[in-house]
């Protein structure tokens, strides 16, 4: 990859849609994983830490049943703590709403604190989504509409969805009663909303006909504005810094397919001219692209199957990314938490390099040097 060369003209341009910032090549470091040591017939996708480090969430996909579910393990040092558990709410008993074959479970969200320790989304048979919390005595539901995208507020018991319930998708808050609603926009559908660190504003997508462009929404005043907007372009999985600074978010404004996505980034107030740190990268099969705990850089898997997809930290600034060499193939789903004082990276592959092509999608973790 060869890095741009300061034209006048292409820096006028950049003021208006956003700076081209290729990184140079990125170098190699080797550093150990460990698998998760859970077996499913199926698919491993989108794991998380709880915020403690004790717990493990995750979606399993079967692909020949069109199904998902999800589960959640115990992790103590560096191996799983007791056996898998299958999470399925109380309220999936019922045959009339839930079919045996269509109990979906999905887009599950970890708390920060209060007495809710996560929330999930629960499709039926008729493709409605309810959002189950953890300790609620009742689903998140408005008729058949669906209800998706939980993120919880850093700091209070309460977190922003999606729902259809008011027409293409608006955005409401949770917080142990009737959700409130929080956006109204009838031509557009508001989706991935996500807390900053301070719980006073949400990041978002608005996508609509003239494409995906990422919004930011105050939540003590009520009042959104545009963040990046590319006309006729996807932006999509906003996610903020630790200190709530700047926005990484994921765009195919620069690619050469619609469906092929390059990692931005930008300063989290209008008017900021976003820069291009990664040029082709894979979206995560849910949620957003992981920051480094010291905000300087941003985790995401670089779109390059001849070098077994590695995941790889891109610095903010521009600088060489770091690819990692976890001895995986195909990875996906970096997530990145700072805990025991390790930087601590969850991820999903389809198999070691020392070994056989394996039939499903396992996990793996890795604690990063810092």
């Amino acid at each position: 990859m060869k890095q741009m060369v300061a034209v006048p003209l292409l820096v006028g341009l950049a003021v208006v849609v956003g700076l081209l910032v290729l990184p140079p090549e990125s170098y190699a470091q080797r550093v150990s994983s460990t698998r998760v040591d859970v077996r499913h017939e199926g698919n491993v996708y989108y794991p998380q830490f709880s915020p403690d480090g004790s717990q493990i969430a995750y979606e399993v996909n079967y692909p020949s049943e069109k199904r998902t579910e999800l589960w959640m393990v115990g992790w103590r040092g560096r191996s799983t703590d007791g056996s898998a558990m299958k999470l399925v709410p109380e309220s999936m008993a019922s045959s009339s709403r839930y079919g045996g074959g269509k109990r979906i479970t999905h887009g599950f969200s970890w708390a920060g604190t209060g007495k809710h320790a996560f929330a999930y989304s629960v499709s039926d048979s008729t493709g409605a989504q309810a959002i189950y919390v953890d300790g609620w005595s009742d689903m998140v539901a408005f008729g058949n509409s669906a209800n998706k995208n939980p993120d919880w507020d850093p700091n209070e018991a309460r977190f922003v969805f999606s729902s259809g319930r008011s027409g293409n998708g608006d955005l409401y808050l949770w917080d142990s009663g009737d959700p409130m609603q929080l956006t109204y926009d009838e031509a557009n559908a508001e989706l991935y909303p996500i807390f900053d660190s301070s719980g006073k504003k949400v990041a978002y997508v608005r996508q609509g006909k003239g494409g995906s462009h990422i919004f930011v929404l105050d939540v003590t005043n009520f009042t959104t504005q545009a963040l990046v907007q590319y006309e006729g372009k996807e932006s999509t999985r906003p996610s903020f810094s630790p200190d709530s600074t700047k926005v990484a978010f994921f765009s195919n404004k620069a690619t050469e397919s619609v469906t092929r996505f390059g990692l931005w980034v930008t300063d989290a107030r209008p008017g900021s001219t976003p820069r291009n740190i990664a040029s082709q990268v894979y979206l995560p099969s849910k949620g957003a692209a992981s920051w480094t705990p010291d905000g300087r850089a941003v985790i995401a898997v670089k779109d390059d199957p001849a070098a077994g997809d590695p995941i790889c930290i891109f610095p903010v600034d521009g600088g060489a990314a770091q690819c990692l060499d976890l001895g995986t193939r195909n990875n996906r789903d970096p997530e990145l938490q700072l805990l025991d004082g390790s930087w601590r990276l969850i991820y999903t592959a389809q198999d070691k390099v020392s070994e056989s092509a394996a039939t499903w999608r396992e996990m793996y973790v890795a604690d990063l040097p810092r």
